[in-house]
């Protein structure tokens, strides 16, 4: 399991980046992305996320 993005509705705020306790995610042209191989499946980006772009799937 992996936190996924979803990249049309994420605003690449950042928020999840600051979140994260992996440092797993980052913001790339303006939308985030989890690197999955250390993606811990925490949820704490899921949380955070105004837009609520981000589940744990």
């Amino acid at each position: 399991m992996t936190a996924i993005v979803n990249q049309e509705t994420c605003n690449g705020c950042g928020d999840c980046v600051e979140a994260c306790p992996l440092d797993a995610i980052e913001v790339k042209d303006g939308k985030a992305s989890v690197d999955e191989d250390t993606c811990g499946d925490c949820g704490a980006c899921v949380d955070v996320c105004p837009t609520e772009s981000i589940h744990v799937d």
